[in-house]
């Protein structure tokens, strides 16, 4: 647990850690030179599980973290924020988890994101390996703070200096590519957001860095920079909401789409039939958020994705063919 002027929520933090049903651990708690009274919130604390540091100076999230990870010396690692609230199972599960695949070496959770006066939201992301490093293309999809590492599976890697802001994001990347990743789809951690939130004070910084991840994993398909190839990943990738789409930016996204699984069929990076599905399952969303549907359209979809029209049916499409010549 990096801790940098957390203190007034630090105290709540710490407790729902030491409260987990699961005992037998060691708590790290990393001091980055704050000047709050987070020393005195930590100190405060009898009991002999918690390990406690002090860096010489402020080093910053990622350099602290690297000093969590040579430190640790249990069997998994554990990842938890200054000011979030860990569920009192969260550490039972996640080590029942890791204990009975050990073919997993990172395992995250569902998480609920609350204060900063919203309404509690529930943020579930893809559960099984082949999903979580396909949807890697458009976003972070294992929370931070819910994730537990197996020790062994990491051997010399760390978070990297280079990607600020979304170290994880871009250590997801590069652990999936050696190891099996999984979500517990049960939220067993609240997610504090407030004004002096890392997410919330570095969100420039975490955009610029993430674009930078997304544009490298297609570098490693051969995808070259690719004009609004960024807005694409996101829409295809991501469960982002979508008002509306003009048939102009669909037919440039099923380009896209097409491209992606040329380029993984050679290169097999991804699971072509799970790349396939999500695909069809986000375009088959954006289908019907379309403003207007013209007969050029049916036709450019039959030939190029012409599931988003068979899982519907030859009734639908006939009815949406006699639509677009009636309309004109």
């Amino acid at each position: 647990m990096p801790v940098y002027n957390g203190g007034i929520h630090l105290g709540e933090a710490i407790e729902s850690i030491l409260n987990q049903t699961f005992s037998d651990f060691e708590l790290i708690i990393i001091n980055d030179g704050s000047t709050d009274n987070s020393e005195q919130i930590i100190l405060a604390f009898n009991d002999s599980r918690i390990k406690y540091i002090k860096n010489s100076a402020n080093l910053r999230l990622i350099k602290t973290l690297n000093i969590g990870l040579d430190l640790a010396k249990g069997e998994f690692i554990a990842r938890m924020d200054q000011d979030d609230i860990a569920n009192p199972q969260r550490f039972s599960k996640q080590v029942s988890l890791l204990e009975n695949n050990p073919e997993i070496g990172v395992c995250g959770t569902w998480f609920t994101v609350f204060g900063n006066g919203i309404e509690k939201i529930l943020i579930s992301h893809p559960e099984n390996h082949d999903s979580i490093k396909i949807h890697l293309l458009g976003y972070c999809t294992i929370g931070h703070p819910t994730v537990m590492l197996r020790k062994s599976m990491l051997a010399s890697q760390r978070y990297d200096d280079n990607y600020q802001a979304a170290e994880d994001y871009e250590f997801w990347v590069r652990l999936s590519i050696n190891t099996k990743m999984y979500n517990i789809p049960e939220s067993l951690l609240d997610y504090r957001m407030h004004t002096t939130n890392m997410t919330v004070l570095e969100d420039s910084t975490q955009t610029k860095t993430s674009d930078k991840i997304r544009r490298e994993q297609l570098r490693r398909l051969n995808i070259e920079k690719t004009e609004n190839e960024i807005v694409y990943c996101e829409l295809l990738f991501t469960p982002k909401y979508v008002e509306s789409i003009s048939e102009s930016e669909l037919k440039k996204i099923i380009e896209f789409a097409n491209k992606l699984e040329r380029a993984n069929e050679k290169k097999r990076i991804y699971e072509n039939g799970i790349l396939h599905l999500t695909f069809y399952k986000r375009l088959y969303y954006m289908f019907d958020k379309l403003e207007t549907k013209s007969l050029f359209l049916v036709g450019y979809i039959l030939l190029n994705r012409r599931e988003l029209l068979r899982k519907r049916g030859i009734r639908f499409t006939l009815n949406l063919i006699m639509k677009t010549i009636a309309s004109k």
